[in-house]
C-alpha cells in the first residue's frame, strides 16, 4: 500500500467511499463493515482504530438515536452503519496517504496548487490543534478549571476557546511569514518527488472500478 502512487491511493479511496454510499441494504452495509475491519490487521492499523473508536461511537450512537426516533429502526441502522463505514474508510485513507502525497496527487490530476496546499495544510494542522487543545486543558486543570464534558462546565469552556483562538492566530501568522519568506507565489514550482503510475496500478484501478460498477448494478436490483 505504501508503494502505490498517491493518485492510485486517492482513486481507491474515492471508490471505497462511493461503495459505501451505493450500499442501501443493512446486510450489505454490515458486510462492508466486516470487510473493512478485517482489512485493518492486514494494513497494521487495528490498534490505531481501537484508539480512535472512542471518538467514533458517540457520533455513530447519536446518529442512530436521532434516526430511530425520527424514522424507524432499519433507517437508523443504515445511517449509523454507513457513518461508521465512512469514518473507517477515511481513517484508512488518511493513515495510508500522507498530506504531502495527497497534495501531490491533487496537483497531478489538475487541482490548482493553492487549493491543494490549503487542503494539505489543514490535514497537517488537525493533529497539531488537537495537541494544543490537550495542553490547554492540562494547563487550565492545574489551575482548578474543570473542562470535562459536563453540563455544569459549559461556562468554563471559554477558558479553552480563548487560548485556542489566540494560538491559532499565532500559528496562522507564523505560516504566512514562512510562506512569504520562501516565495510561495513564485512561478515554476517543482515537486520534491516524482511519481509514476505503473501498469500494475492501472490494472488495479480498472479492477476496482469494474467491481464498483458491478456492485452498483447489483444494488439497483
Amino acid at each position: 500500500m505504501t508503494r502505490l502512487d498517491p493518485r492510485t491511493k486517492l482513486g481507491l479511496g474515492l471508490m471505497a467511499i462511493a461503495a459505501v454510499f451505493i450500499a442501501k441494504a443493512p446486510k450489505t452495509l454490515l458486510v462492508e463493515s466486516i470487510m473493512l475491519l478485517a482489512a485493518l490487521p492486514l494494513l497494521r492499523m487495528g490498534k490505531d482504530l481501537l484508539h480512535s473508536l472512542r471518538y467514533y461511537w458517540p457520533m455513530v450512537g447519536l446518529v442512530f438515536i436521532i434516526a430511530f426516533f425520527s424514522f424507524d429502526f432499519s433507517v437508523a441502522l443504515v445511517l449509523a452503519v454507513r457513518l461508521f463505514n465512512l469514518l473507517t474508510v477515511s481513517f484508512i485513507f488518511f493513515r495510508a496517504v500522507s498530506p504531502e502525497e495527497t497534495g501531490d496527487a491533487l496537483q497531478k490530476i489538475g487541482v490548482p496548487y493553492g487549493l491543494a496546499f490549503m487542503l494539505t495544510t489543514s490535514m497537517r494542522y488537525v493533529p497539531l490543534i488537537g495537541q494544543k487543545i490537550r495542553h490547554i486543558i492540562d494547563a487550565q486543570s492545574s489551575r482548578g478549571i474543570d473542562l470535562r464534558l459536563r453540563l455544569q462546565n459549559v461556562r468554563n469552556f471559554m477558558a479553552l476557546l480563548m487560548p485556542l483562538l489566540a494560538q491559532s492566530f499565532v500559528l496562522a501568522d507564523e505560516l504566512a511569514l514562512a510562506m512569504e519568506s520562501r516565495g510561495f507565489g513564485r512561478k515554476g514550482r517543482s515537486s520534491r518527488k516524482h511519481y509514476r503510475i505503473t501498469l500494475l496500478e492501472y490494472g488495479l484501478l480498472l479492477f476496482a472500478l469494474t467491481l464498483l460498477v458491478i456492485f452498483a448494478w447489483w444494488e439497483r436490483g
